[in-house]
């Protein structure tokens, strides 16, 4: 893990490096720390983590760095100012903005392990009659396509179906993916004595934000097999194939601090990286990555515990086997277990062959330790400069494993059979992440009244040195994402969907599902289609 440490701070923040400017993320699920590595060409080491050296004061010596020696500057007092820009134990790395990293990872890894999979129970159940030997239809209506359907579908009958879901991420806590903004919210304290208040105080670190963009897309095609076992258990198979895309960009970082120069904060000391001072970031790096694969294999359980005309109740189990690529979230890189009961009822036909069949589903998914639920650790490094060797962070990105969040879901909707071969299916599904081990999430917090200077053509004096003249200040809001630690929240989706019997056995199966609220990563409205067939 980036570990925290007394000192000057150095902020991090992590995304990704394309590979026609440096380097190219490994893996999908790095591209938004390689987004943040430097590039080439734009004053520090390709590769390099950008850190921030600021402080939010200095002694009275500031004005004669800003006159120069040669109007009477003290020398000695100018050499200690400029020397504690490149001081190595001035620097170090802060845990803020990395916690945004960990918890996109982790919103993806539950998203992948929560997505809805259309039921592998048969639309078409039928059972033998003892009497007549005919096979008859078991129920009247062709089953949910989100929930659980409580049948099981007979003894050595099979099931074979298929469905695809595309997945467009767009916003993380009500936020665009493509707009988001970072904030290292400052006031860690400093030891520099040569940087203090008058008597000997230590100095806190002022804010800084970052800006990204990013575009996040899952594609899930599944096929499912299920083998009636006995006429009250089946077993069902499903093996995702997965395709998952990121790019990423960051851009805009900026430094709040202070007016210029001769003030009791001063931007002037402040650097995004040892050694190569300035106060704005305009462009880190951007890149993109991705990969198709096979995913998770899950394996389905259930058994009917009650069977009337007008009731059926099943209890089963889930069983996701980590068989994906979690690096590129191609799966989630643990194993996990959902037991679950569904209810299935049944009213008796209406006018025009109309059934009404509400239906109940309740699971809670829990998941071992997964890279995906773990902390990025980054290279340490060290900058030479005129002062000594710095340490500062770097690519190659190592991973931690931590718990992933587990997941109680629930379901509840109707089917509404017109006739024999065309079904409605309303749901509205729940999932409450994180009762028990939590998922990393991140706030927007506002820093009201930063004083950020502006030069003559109103962009901010870049380098150490600027002019001799104060420039203008305009006092703005910094405001962005900050780590928010575990937490627990619920996500809700309505279920819009339809399936029809094209002949025979075989099922055609279409719906939306609509995202409800802007809890995690959202993905507003995502189309699903399929067909079954069961023989």
């Amino acid at each position: 893990m980036l570990k925290k440490s007394d000192g000057l701070m150095a902020v991090v923040f992590l995304l990704a490096c394309s590979a026609a400017q440096g380097q190219t993320s490994p893996n999908v699920s790095q591209v938004l720390m390689y987004s943040g590595t430097a590039k080439s060409g734009i004053g520090i080491p390709a590769g390099m983590v950008p850190s921030i050296f600021t402080e939010t004061g200095a002694p009275a010596f500031i004005s004669d760095f800003a006159a120069g020696a040669a109007a009477g500057g003290d020398p000695a007092r100018l050499n200690a100012f400029v020397n504690v820009v490149g001081n190595p134990h001035n620097f170090a790395i802060s845990q803020d903005l990395v916690d945004l990293n960990n918890a996109l990872n982790a919103s993806i890894a539950t998203a992948l392990s929560i997505i809805p999979l259309s039921s592998p129970a048969s639309g078409i159940i039928n059972r033998k009659d003892p009497v007549t030997g005919a096979e008859l239809p078991v129920n009247s209506t062709l089953g949910p396509i989100f929930t659980e359907r409580a049948e099981t579908i007979g003894k050595h009958k099979f099931y074979i179906g298929f469905s695809n879901q595309d997945f467009h991420f767009s916003k993380f806590n009500g936020q665009s993916l493509n707009a988001l903004s970072v904030l290292y919210q400052g006031g860690d304290a400093t030891k520099s004595q040569v940087l203090s208040a008058p008597g000997g105080t230590a100095l806190p670190t002022v804010p800084a934000t970052f800006n990204i963009g990013m575009d996040v897309r899952l594609s899930q095609n599944i096929a499912f097999l299920t083998y009636g076992v006995t006429d009250r258990f089946d077993v069902s198979v499903g093996l995702p194939v997965v395709h998952a895309a990121v790019a990423a960009r960051t851009y805009n970082g900026l430094i709040y601090a202070g007016n210029g120069f001769g003030g009791p904060t001063c931007w002037c000391i402040s650097t995004f990286t040892p050694g190569s001072p300035t106060l704005i970031l305009p462009d880190v790096n951007e890149t993109s990555q991705s990969k198709s694969g096979f995913g998770d294999v899950l394996v389905r359980l259930k058994g009917t515990v009650v069977a009337k005309p007008s009731v059926v109740v099943a209890v089963g189990g889930d069983v996701r086997l980590p068989s994906g690529d979690a690096k590129n979230y191609l799966g989630t890189g643990t194993e996990s277990v959902k037991p679950f009961v569904a209810v299935s009822f049944y009213s008796k036909p209406l006018a025009n062959g109309i059934v009404i069949s509400p239906h109940f589903d309740a699971g809670w998914q829990f998941s071992g330790k997964s890279i995906l639920g773990g902390p990025l650790d980054g290279t340490t490094l060290t900058l030479s400069t005129p002062q000594g060797s710095v340490p500062y962070l770097a690519a190659p990105f190592t991973t931690s494993k931590g718990y992933l969040p587990d997941v109680f879901s629930w379901a509840v909707g109707t089917e509404i059979a017109l006739g024999r071969r065309n079904t409605l299916i309303a749901d509205v599904l729940g999932n409450q992440i994180g009762w028990i081990h939590g998922i990393p999430n991140a706030v927007t917090r506002s820093i009201a009244n930063q004083a950020f200077p502006t030069g003559p053509s109103g962009t901010a004096p870049a380098t150490i040195g600027g002019p001799t003249v104060q420039p203008a200040v305009q006092q703005v809001t910094a405001s962005g994402l900050i780590g928010a630690g575990n937490v627990s929240f619920g996500q809700y989706t309505g279920s819009f969907g339809y399936k029809i019997r094209i002949a025979g056995n075989l099922v055609a199966n279409f719906n939306l599902l609509v995202r409800l609220d802007d809890n995690g990563l959202t993905s507003r409205v995502v189309p699903m289609y399929g067909l079954g067939y069961s023989f």
